[in-house]
C-alpha cells in the first residue's frame, strides 16, 4: 500500500463493512498504513491447517475462500465454510490459536487486504459495537478475554419498540410484611391492613411462623363487608392458601412470571424462599406496577372474566403488542417467553369456561369425571411466541365401562369447539398441529397411558418421532393430579426400555444444521444452496430434542423448557460446560430471530431469508450451527449415537 490513495480507497472499502465501519477514519488509515494487498489465483493456498499464523488478519475485497478440514482419516476434504466480500479470515489469533485450525482456498481470484493483527486488536477493544460483532465470529455465548461482547450495547439487535430491562432489576426491598395469627379476629386483620395500600394483604402464620394462608383487601370486602362472615371470625376461616413462597432479592420478572404462572396479585418471600422459612414480606401486583408495569397481569386478569370470543381475541392482541414491544434482544425471551405461555394459558381457561357453558346450556351431560386441559409441544416447553401451533389436547379421567362412548364423545365435542374457539381468537394450527378437537390428542387417563407405552416400548413401530411432542406435558386447566400419574407412568415405562433415550438422541441427529450463508443462500455441509433458512430445522428442533431426552433420562417430570432440561446434562468437564453454556445462547437467539420473524410477518417465523439479516446477525446464527453440531457430537458419544447424514 505505496500511495495515499490506494490507503484512502482501502479505507472506504473496510468502512462499508463490519466491524471496520465502527472505526474512525484515523483508526483505519493507521490500519492500511500497516498492512500490503494479496493476489490470489483460483485454487490457492492462503495458509493451511497446522501452519503458524502470521502477524496479519485477512479481509477478502474479492472473490471467494472456501475453508475446509479433513475427516478422521484425514483423507477426505470436509467443507467447514465458505467466506466472501467483506469477510475476515485469521481471527482465532485473538483466541490464543498460534496454528490455522482450518485450510484456506481460494475458489476464484481472490483479493485480499492483510491488515497487522494486533493494532486492529486493540482498536476493536475500543468499540463496543465492532467488539460484539468480531466476538460472533468465534461463538454466541463466550468472547475472548479482554473483547466486549454485550450485546445490549449494539443497536443492530436492539429491535424492540420497549425493551424489558427493568425485569433483570432485584427487588431487594419489597414491603414488610403484616402478619397475623390463625385466630386472629378479622376484625384486627382489617385493622391491620388499613393503612396498607391498596391490594395489600396480610400473611396468617402459625405457631412456628410459618405462612399458611393470606388476607387480602379485596377478600375482606367480598367476604367480611358483605356479611358472609363476622367481624369476629378468626382469620384462618377468611385465608387463602398461599400459592408460593420465592425468596427476596430476585429479578421482578421472575416474580411477574410466577403471578403469571399461578394466577395470583400476591406472593409470600421468606428468608430462604421455602414455605418453612421466615416469613418477610408479601409482594403485590401493584409493587412490580411500581417498579416498572405489569401489564401482562392486567391482561390475564381481564381474560379471566372476558365475556366472549371477541373480548378474548382483543386481549390477545394486547398481549401480543406486549410481546413485540418488549423484544429487543435474545436475552429479552427470559421474561417474554413465559409471559406469552401464561398469556395463552388464560386464553385456554377462559375458553374452555365459555364453551363448557355454551354446552350446559343446550342441555348437553356433562361426565362427572376429573379432566386436565395441557399443553404439548412449545407451549408445553414454555417457548411458544407466536400464534401459530398452540399445541393442546385433554386428559379425562377413566370413565366406568358403559359410560365410555358417552365420556368420549362429550369430550371430543367440547374438544372440537375449545379447537374452532381458539382460532377465532386468532390462534393458528397447521397440518403438524395438535388439537384437543382430534381423537390423537382427546384421551381417557388410560388411553394416554397405553399410547405412551407403545411410543415408548416400540419407538420404531410406532413411529415415535412423530409424537415427541406429546412428551412435553404442561397441565393448564382443571385436574393436575392426572398429569402427574401420566408422568409417573412415562418414567416407568422409561426405566424399562432402557434402550428408549439413545434411540432418541439418535432421532435427534437426522438434520444437521447448515454451514454456513454466503451471499443471501444458506450453505449445507455437502455444498448446496437454499434460499430459506429453517430455523426451526437448523437449530431451535435439534436442541430441544436433545434436552428431551436429557430430561428423561435425568428423570424431570414437571414442566420445564429446553434451557433448564440442558442445565440437567450434569457436564463431564469444563468443556462440556462451555458447551452447555454455548448451546443455551445459540438456542435463546435462534428463538429471537424466529419471534421477532413470526411477529413482524404474522406467520409462525421458521423460515428466514438470509438476504433480511445483518452481517452479525447471520455471524450469530452461523455460530449456534457450530454449537449444535458440537452437541450432538457430545451426545452421540455420551449415548453411543452416531448423526445421521
Amino acid at each position: 500500500m505505496k500511495t495515499a490513495s490506494i490507503a484512502y480507497r482501502v479505507a472506504d472499502f473496510l468502512r462499508r463493512h463490519p466491524p471496520f465501519q465502527y472505526l474512525d477514519e484515523s483508526e483505519l488509515l493507521e490500519l492500511v498504513a500497516g498492512g500490503r494487498v494479496l493476489f490470489h489465483e483460483d485454487g490457492e493456498l492462503v495458509f493451511e491447517r497446522g501452519q503458524k499464523r502470521r502477524p496479519y488478519v485477512y479481509v477478502i475485497q474479492q472473490g471467494v475462500v472456501r475453508l475446509v478440514d479433513y475427516d478422521e482419516s484425514g483423507a477426505k476434504e470436509v467443507l467447514r465454510d465458505v467466506r466472501g466480500e467483506g469477510d475476515l479470515l485469521g481471527v482465532g489469533r485473538y483466541l490464543g490459536i498460534v496454528e490455522h485450525t482450518y485450510t484456506a482456498r481460494t475458489e476464484t481470484e481472490v483479493i485480499l487486504y492483510a491488515l497487522p493483527a494486533a493494532p486492529l486488536w486493540e482498536q476493536i477493544k475500543r468499540h463496543p459495537r465492532a467488539s460484539h460483532y468480531l466476538a460472533a465470529y468465534f461463538t454466541v455465548a463466550i468472547a475472548p478475554p479482554g473483547l466486549e461482547g454485550d450485546s445490549t450495547r449494539s443497536d443492530e439487535l436492539r429491535l424492540g419498540r420497549r425493551p424489558v430491562d427493568w425485569m433483570a432489576k432485584r427487588v431487594h426491598e419489597p414491603p414488610s410484611a403484616v402478619t397475623c395469627g390463625l385466630e386472629t379476629p378479622v376484625r384486627a386483620v382489617a385493622a391491620s391492613l388499613a393503612d396498607q395500600p391498596p391490594g395489600a394483604a396480610a400473611v396468617v402464620i402459625d405457631a412456628e411462623g410459618m405462612a399458611r394462608g393470606l388476607v387480602s383487601t379485596r377478600v375482606l370486602s367480598d367476604r367480611v363487608a358483605s356479611g358472609e362472615l363476622p367481624l369476629d371470625a378468626p382469620a384462618m376461616q377468611l385465608m387463602a392458601p398461599v400459592a408460593d413462597t420465592l425468596r427476596i432479592g430476585l429479578p421482578a420478572g421472575d416474580y411477574l412470571t410466577r403471578m403469571l404462572e399461578l394466577q395470583v396479585e400476591h406472593l409470600v418471600l421468606t428468608d430462604d424462599g421455602s414455605p418453612q422459612g421466615k416469613v418477610c414480606s408479601v409482594l403485590a401486583r401493584r409493587d412490580l406496577t411500581r417498579i416498572e408495569a405489569a401489564a401482562p397481569l392486567a391482561i390475564v386478569e381481564d381474560m379471566a372474566r372476558a365475556g366472549g370470543i371477541y373480548e378474548l381475541s382483543r386481549l390477545l392482541v394486547q398481549g401480543q403488542t406486549f410481546i413485540a414491544g418488549g423484544l429487543t434482544d435474545a436475552e429479552s425471551l427470559r421474561w417474554l417467553a413465559p409471559m406469552a405461555t401464561a398469556l395463552y394459558a388464560a386464553v385456554l381457561r377462559r375458553v374452555v369456561v365459555l364453551v363448557e357453558g355454551a354446552l350446559l346450556a343446550e342441555g348437553h351431560a356433562i361426565p362427572d369425571l376429573k379432566h386436565c386441559w395441557v399443553f404439548f409441544g412449545s407451549a408445553g416447553r414454555g417457548e411458544l411466541t407466536t400464534l401459530y401451533d398452540l399445541d393442546h389436547g385433554l386428559i379425562y379421567d377413566e370413565p366406568e365401562p358403559n359410560q365410555r362412548r358417552a365420556a368420549r364423545s362429550y369430550f371430543l365435542e367440547l374438544g372440537r369447539r375449545v379447537s374452532s374457539a381458539l382460532a377465532a381468537c386468532g390462534f393458528v394450527s397447521t397440518a403438524k398441529g395438535i388439537v384437543s378437537g382430534h381423537p390423537s390428542a382427546c384421551r381417557s387417563i388410560n388411553e394416554w397411558e397405553i399410547g405412551f407405552s407403545h411410543w415408548i416400548q416400540d419407538p420404531i413401530e410406532s413411529c415415535v418421532y412423530r409424537a415427541t411432542s406429546f412428551f412435553d406435558l404442561r397441565p393448564v386447566h382443571g385436574d393436575c393430579s392426572l398429569v402427574n400419574r401420566l408422568q409417573q407412568h412415562i418414567h416407568r415405562e422409561k426405566d424399562h426400555s432402557t434402550g428408549f433415550v439413545s434411540l432418541l438422541v439418535a432421532d435427534s441427529m437426522a438434520n444437521l444444521p447448515p454451514l454456513t450463508f454466503f451471499r443471501g443462500l444458506v450453505i449445507d455441509d455437502n455444498g448446496r444452496y437454499t434460499e430459506t433458512l429453517d430455523l426451526q430445522r437448523a437449530t431451535l428442533q435439534p436442541v430441544v430434542d436433545l434436552a428431551r431426552a436429557l430430561a428423561l433420562d435425568a428423570g424431570i417430570d414437571h414442566p420445564v423448557g429446553t434451557l433448564e432440561r440442558l442445565q440437567a446434562l450434569t457436564p463431564d468437564d469444563n468443556d462440556a460446560v462451555l458447551l452447555v453454556n454455548e448451546t443455551i445462547a445459540a438456542f435463546r437467539n435462534a428463538l429471537f430471530y424466529r419471534t421477532r420473524a413470526g411477529l413482524a410477518g404474522h406467520c409462525d417465523g421458521s423460515q428466514v431469508e438470509p438476504s433480511t439479516l445483518t452481517r452479525l446477525e447471520q455471524n450469530l446464527l452461523k455460530s449456534g450451527f457450530r454449537t449444535v453440531l458440537q452437541l450432538m457430537e457430545y451426545m452421540g458419544k455420551r449415548y453411543g449415537a452416531t448423526r445421521r447424514r
